[in-house]
């Protein structure tokens, strides 16, 4: 993908070009966040390559700037969606198909021809009275409603989670009114029903037991048929015993009834031992 380029005089662009340029300015600002995003995979791989022996310090250190990455990375992300989402509503809609031609019309029957009669003389009409023309109404124009986001994290370094249980959170930043979240119940987040919505979270977790086998990560809805059923996140377990790895999982919520009310959804861990929750981020987007 190439730069985009300013013409030389700025007020000879039309309305076309100038929305095709913002598009295009998005378009680099999410590819320079996905190399930010692999910088600091390898950033991460080169930092645990060379440490020597069993160094806390430098393990966490490495994984709270990686943290800090990821968090702005994300922010950054619902951000452009939201302008991207304002610069479509801006775009011109395709033009409709052409209507077929019409078919030839059956020939009309001709009337029957009557007696004619004497015609009268046509009496005069009296003009119509002057009316004055109606006044210009201006048509109600509804502003586009804001789509909701909501951009959550855990709510304390290294949390224990136990199989079963719901991984509680605590706000980093909202838009709109139809993702919620309260404090009373930090593990479950509301959606309206009748939307679709996209959810991406990242964990970084280790085992607190030498365990085999495989673990699971569900995102569950409550109740249960308001959105269609997302795969879960699977993992091995014995790699989480030698130290924390970061897991990611991306899933898309399209509904399936529009009646009820607001949705509640958590994650719940699936696993033969607790895990331990270094960091966590998640950031549900309506779209």
């Amino acid at each position: 993908m190439s730069m985009p380029s300013f013409p030389p005089h700025g007020t000879d662009i039309t309305r076309e070009e100038a929305l095709t340029m913002i598009i295009a300015c998005i378009a680099m600002e999410e590819l320079s966040l996905s190399h930010i995003l692999n910088a600091g995979g390898e950033h991460l791989q080169f930092v645990l390559g060379t440490l020597t022996g069993t160094n806390l310090r430098d393990i966490l250190a490495a994984h709270k700037s990686i943290t800090s990455l990821v968090e702005a990375v994300t922010e950054n992300q619902l951000l452009l969606k939201k302008k991207l989402d304002q610069v479509l509503e801006f775009c011109p809609r395709p033009a409709p198909p052409p209507l077929p031609p019409p078919h030839d019309p059956e020939p009309t029957p001709k009337p029957p021809s009557y007696p004619s009669f004497p015609s009268f003389p046509s009496l005069p009409l009296h003009p119509p009275a002057h009316r004055p023309p109606l006044p210009h109404t201006v048509p109600h124009r509804v502003p586009p409603r804001q789509k909701s986001a909501l951009l959550l994290i855990t709510q304390r370094a290294k949390l224990p989670w136990r199989p079963g249980c719901r991984l509680p959170w605590r706000p980093r930043s909202r838009s709109g009114e139809d993702i919620r979240w309260n404090r009373h119940a930090p593990a479950q987040i509301c959606l309206s029903p009748g939307r679709t919505y996209a959810v991406h979270y990242t964990l970084s977790v280790c085992a607190m037991a030498p365990v085999a086998g495989t673990g699971a990560v569900y995102l569950c809805q409550s109740p249960c048929g308001s959105f269609t059923d997302t795969p879960p996140l699977c993992f091995p377990l014995e790699p989480l015993t030698e130290g924390p790895q970061t897991l990611q999982h991306t899933a898309l919520l399209q509904p399936c009834a529009n009646d009820g009310g607001p949705i509640r959804l958590s994650l719940v861990l699936d696993a033969q031992t607790p895990l331990c929750v270094g960091w966590a981020i998640i950031g549900i987007a309506e779209l």
